[in-house]
């Protein structure tokens, strides 16, 4: 399998145009879809991507607070 960088976030899924409270909800829905019956992805590569997912949404409320500070 491939590894997946972070710099695919963006390039390949174009996650940075969403605001965090979207990512937010996207990463819960990944943990969500663990737990359900009909699961054929692996469960530890959909924690990652929430994971991941979780980062850039911090980020972007770290960048948004920088913006209003300045």
């Amino acid at each position: 399998m491939a590894k997946i960088f972070r710099g695919r976030l963006d390039g390949m899924d174009g996650m940075k145009k969403f605001s965090s409270f979207k990512l937010f909800d996207f990463a819960d829905q990944l943990e969500k879809q663990i737990e359900s019956p009909k699961n054929t992805d692996d469960p530890r590569y959909l924690k990652r991507w929430a994971e991941k997912i979780r980062v850039l949404a911090r980020q972007k409320e770290r960048a948004l607070e920088h913006k209003k500070r300045q």
